[in-house]
């Protein structure tokens, strides 16, 4: 097997200004090409750090994978840096320089001299181009190793290692070797799928757990021939029937997906009422492409005064239960329900913290609540994790709750009250 590392570039990410979803990216594109990462390092845009981190994934590894440092800013370092270490000279390309011009003059912009820098390229480089942004980007062999050098900006980024890299290593014969499959999971425990799912692994077959927000992907992954592919197969079956509706989904499918097709399939609108979520189930929702067929709207109802003069919440309900509760949650999507017109709705409310919380009504209390021409309950759920967290949990409950109404399988919900984790 080949060895695979990542150096991100980056201060602003070591200083946590910033989030490496770059690392992310190449993982899931490389791991669906066969290829898997030995190791990843995350360093300063620092000429010493850098020199230090790439001489020794040179040393080490077969093909070396650098993101950032590539533009015109006095921190992007990695041209010069890998001249000094791999010993070349840096070659001016007027070829490159006029396509960089070129570039600019195609977004009206007057190229500056600091940007002549990106037509540098250590001697026996070749650029690579940039078909979405304006820094090339590099590639070349050192003795058995493959060194590519990507941009920063995770769109470029992406772009340049799908249009690239990947193709170059598909002709190198490097890629194929490894077959995966993800199943999308919601509501059952990590510990409770894994003595599921453990039974049904064979012939090398394995499977990596990705909990995030409530929701768990099962990544099955094996590597081998068109045997060990047929048993692959085999075990996502057994997965796929052992998990029943637990599973929403298989491949990258999003819940949000998954609830907006089959409420269209089935003719349904939807409206919201939103309290401790403040949107993020509707900003879920359209971002699903066509989900104009079935969303009304969603109602950011926070405050009192707005759950009682937009929903229609009764006083006494607020004054006898307070804002955070089953009662307060039904009327919320009741009113959801009347103001959009809507066939079905859903409402959330609860105490997201850091502060708000108490004994009888802790932070991470949430209520949802849903209403449809059959009926109108809530659920009580306790959500751990920070405010952000407790929100998108929040929002994946809601989205959960849907597709099981849909499934008439609300009895998975776990009646009136719930404690909810991940684990």
């Amino acid at each position: 097997m080949i060895r695979t590392e990542v150096i991100t570039i980056g201060s602003e990410i070591l200083a946590g200004h910033q989030v490496d979803t770059n690392f992310q990216t190449i993982t899931e594109v490389l791991g669906n090409e066969g290829l898997m990462i030995s190791q990843h390092v995350t360093v300063p845009d620092e000429r010493e750090a850098l020199g230090q981190a790439l001489s020794a994934a040179l040393a080490r590894s077969s093909l070396v994978i650098m993101t950032g440092g590539l533009g015109a800013t006095p921190d992007d370092v990695t041209r010069r840096v890998m001249a000094s270490v791999l010993g070349r000279k840096l070659i001016f390309r007027q070829a490159l320089l006029d396509q960089l011009r070129e570039k600019y003059s195609a977004i009206g912009k007057q190229m500056s001299t600091a940007c002549e820098a990106m037509a540098l390229v250590p001697a026996g480089a070749q650029p690579l181009h940039n078909s979405i942004g304006i820094a090339p980007g590099l590639f070349l062999r050192e003795k058995a190793c493959l060194l590519f050098v990507l941009p920063g900006v995770p769109a470029e980024m992406l772009a340049m290692l799908s249009e690239e890299v990947v193709p170059f290593l598909r002709r190198e014969g490097l890629t194929g070797r490894e077959k995966q499959e993800t199943l999308r999971t919601i509501g059952l425990p990590e510990v409770t799928i894994s003595e599921w799912i453990q039974p049904l692994l064979i012939n090398g077959i394995n499977c990596s757990f990705l909990p995030d927000a409530g929701r768990i992907d099962l990544r099955f992954w094996t590597r081998g021939g068109e045997r060990i592919g047929g048993d692959l197969e085999n075990v996502i079956e057994g997965a796929v029937n052992r998990l029943g509706p637990f599973c929403y989904a298989r491949g990258e499918i999003s819940l949000e997906e998954v609830v907006v097709t089959r409420m269209s399939e089935l003719g349904l609108s939807l409206g919201l009422a939103e309290s401790i979520t403040g949107g993020m189930i509707g900003s879920a929702i359209t971002s699903v492409p066509g989900s104009s067929r079935m969303f009304l709207g969603s109602a950011a109802t926070y405050s009192n005064i707005a759950k009682q003069t937009l929903l229609g919440v009764s006083a006494a309900t607020l004054e006898s239960h307070g804002a955070v509760s089953g009662l307060t949650a039904k009327e919320m999507a009741i009113g959801a329900r009347r103001i959009f017109d809507a066939d079905v709705s859903i409402s959330t409310t609860g105490i997201a913290g850091p502060g708000g919380g108490g004994n009888d009504k802790p932070v991470g209390l949430v209520f949802l609540g849903l209403s449809n021409t059959k009926l109108c309950t809530s659920v009580k759920a306790l959500l751990s994790g920070d405010r952000r967290m407790i929100r998108r949990r929040s929002t994946t409950l809601a989205l959960n709750m849907l597709r099981l109404m849909m499934m008439d399988r609300l009895d998975l919900i776990g009646g009136k009250s719930r404690h909810v984790s991940d684990h």
